[in-house]
């Protein structure tokens, strides 16, 4: 198996979840090997950032401004790879918007978010998704140009109180606190999508945070509510990585 990084910290509560299933799939895959003594798990580093730092610094539509957020996710990329990390993920949606700026120099592969929540969505059959997430994932193209190679058609709340609404939730999830939080995203899911297009449109949990709100399906790659088909992106993305690992 290929040593893994992690970037994690933005927030911390996700990345927990990372750690967690990449060990489970690992449990999983080895249960049917002869193996001698206790499961193997692959080597993890985790480079743990400062979430009040990240957010403070990131960028907006002025050229220049995301320069440091840039280099703060690069120099951790670089650390990973000096400690040997054959597969890097990153434990966030977020940055995956600016991957080509934050991994420059790097020689060591990222496992793209986009690309794993795409290929999932593909193997279910998800052709239109709802993509709740941070203010940058909600108002960057970044990810419904992601979807848009795997033929799905993704779009974000179209209004920007709805949006709000998405991020409020998000920052208290960064401080584990959950309670209600599961309502409040149905709240804004059912002002984004009309009842008769629940049934053929998917809901993209697109923040690593927020699956959080839903503890009993915390393990699933996808889970149904209140008839709200949901793509857990943290389960999605943490597969893909162990699949990384040992490809």
């Amino acid at each position: 198996m290929k040593k893994i990084g992690i970037i994690g910290g933005v927030g911390w509560p996700s990345t927990i979840e990372y750690y967690r299933i990449i060990c489970e799939e690992s449990q999983a895959y080895h249960a049917d090997k002869d193996v001698s003594g206790p499961i193997p798990m692959p080597e993890i580093s985790i480079e743990s950032l400062n979430l009040n730092f990240s957010i403070n610094h990131r960028g907006s539509s002025e050229l220049g401004s995301w320069d440091v957020w840039d280099h703060y996710f690069n120099s951790a990329i670089k650390r990973l790879e000096t400690c040997g990390a054959k597969v890097i993920s990153i434990a966030s949606v977020t940055p995956h918007a600016r991957l080509a700026e934050i991994s420059k120099g790097s020689t060591v592969p990222i496992v793209s978010v986009y690309e794993a929540i795409g290929v999932y969505c593909k193997s279910i059959n998800v052709t239109k998704l709802l993509v709740l997430g941070t203010m940058p994932t909600m108002t960057s193209p970044a990810f419904i140009t992601g979807m848009r190679q795997f033929d799905i058609k993704a779009f974000t709340p179209p209004l920007a109180e709805q949006k709000d609404n998405v991020v409020a939730i998000i920052g208290d999830l960064y401080q584990n606190k959950t309670s209600g939080a599961g309502v409040s995203i149905d709240e804004v899911i059912r002002q984004c999508i009309p009842e008769n297009e629940l049934t053929n449109t998917a809901v993209c949990l697109g923040c690593t945070e927020l699956p959080l709100a839903f503890d009993k399906f915390k393990a699933e790659s996808s889970f149904n509510v209140n008839g709200v088909h949901y793509i857990n992106s943290t389960v999605v993305h943490a597969k893909s990585i162990f699949k990384a690992c040992v490809s």
